[in-house]
């Protein structure tokens, strides 16, 4: 089976987590007799990689374009593989490397089979981004999408795919990475950590307010580390919450520390107290498998997918309003001991069940195999 993955950024890019999800998607799918092939830029790629030609690695072969996806030569070798695909796996609705993958998939070819992860862009907070150019584009794909399967990580972004798109099929499977080692907490104090974008819609003013209105954070030894990649349109975002933390005088309490990867960025979380997202919006949030795979529980807004941890016993979900915020701060600095070490057993529990990846992909390979059916018949 012929997997093709065209997306604007891959592993080891800095851009965000789809990059890395689909990184291990495509290394177990190898593993398992599928064949993946990768078409990428170098965008947000930091290390040393070959570019220009197809390697092969771990998730199968890879070609990274340094000009583009809009490259003579790259469009060629897009336009190939398109053709030759038995399934097109599309990672985002308005990127240029889906865009051009699903133009000429409609134009010169019935054979593949298109899947289309969505990747939270439907949600009504995303879409007021840049709000005329989604609108056309969505306009376009609900005349041209009719054959086209969505795949979605959450209940939520399931709901906001039927909104667009009534009539497609839509396979609902969450994003699942294998567990990085765990590492043993070494500290006594408390930190909380954000760890993520640093972007207005993830909504960090309001975490910093929570903090602020929190009496136990201000009168105990509790400290905050907000972590994350900043791109430079969102720069001025960033100073806002430095100019908030000095406003607040709470530069003692709170550290910007950029962006952590690597084993840093697992010390962080295995050593933090609780992680905290509270998001305008997620479809998923990556954070909170890599989190709870360390043992750390995680606070997590309702408008991400996770009402689970309170199930489970191994976070919150809350409202993310600044006084729900410090409620919850409130209530967690002054878990018993015996309590909290519950909460991080239940976390490592609910991560080896729910999000082992040696299981979840060969449903993601059932769900393939089942579209090159309808080829079939």
């Amino acid at each position: 089976m012929r997997i093709l993955f065209p997306l604007n950024s891959f592993y080891p890019t800095t851009m965000g987590g789809p990059g890395t999800i689909l990184y291990w998607q495509a290394v177990y799918l190898n593993k398992n007799g599928c064949s993946p092939i990768i078409l990428t830029t170098t965008n947000g790629i930091t290390k040393d990689i070959i570019p220009n030609q197809f390697i092969d690695l771990p998730c199968g072969k890879v070609y990274y374009g340094d000009k583009g996806m809009f490259d003579p030569i790259a469009l060629k070798i897009l336009y190939r593989e398109v053709l030759k695909a038995d399934i097109i796996h599309l990672t985002s609705l308005f990127s240029t490397t889906s865009i051009l993958s699903f133009l000429i998939a409609s134009l010169f070819t019935r054979k593949s089979q298109i899947v289309w992860s969505v990747r939270g862009e439907l949600n009504s907070n995303a879409l007021m981004i840049s709000k005329l150019k989604k609108s056309i584009l969505l306009g376009i794909y609900k005349i041209f999408t009719k054959e086209v399967t969505f795949a979605s990580t959450s209940p939520k972004e399931t709901l906001e795919i039927k909104s667009h798109f009534t009539k497609n099929s839509v396979i609902e499977l969450a994003n699942v990475m294998p567990a990085s080692t765990r590492l043993i907490r070494n500290v006594n104090n408390k930190r909380f950590l954000y760890l993520g974008r640093i972007h207005p819609i993830k909504n960090i003013e309001s975490l910093i307010q929570g903090f602020y209105q929190s009496h136990a954070f201000t009168n105990s030894d509790v400290f905050l580390d907000i972590t994350g990649k900043c791109d430079p349109r969102d720069m001025s975002y960033l100073q806002t919450l430095k100019n908030l933390v000095f406003k607040y005088k709470m530069e003692n309490k709170v550290r910007f520390l950029g962006h952590i990867a690597g084993r840093e960025k697992e010390e962080l979380l295995s050593n933090a107290y609780f992680l905290v997202l509270p998001s305008h919006t997620e479809n998923f949030g990556n954070v909170v498998i890599e989190s709870l795979n360390q043992g750390t529980p995680v606070i997590t807004s309702k408008y991400t997918p996770w009402q689970e941890l309170e199930k489970f016993k191994c976070g919150f979900w809350v409202n993310n309003n600044s006084k729900s915020l410090a409620d919850i701060i409130d209530y967690t600095i002054q878990l018993p001991d015996n309590e909290y070490v519950n909460y991080r057993s239940n976390s490592i529990k609910f991560v080896n069940h729910h999000y082992n990846i040696d299981i979840q992909i060969h449903k993601w390979i059932y769900e393939y195999s089942n579209l090159l059916k309808k080829n079939d018949e």
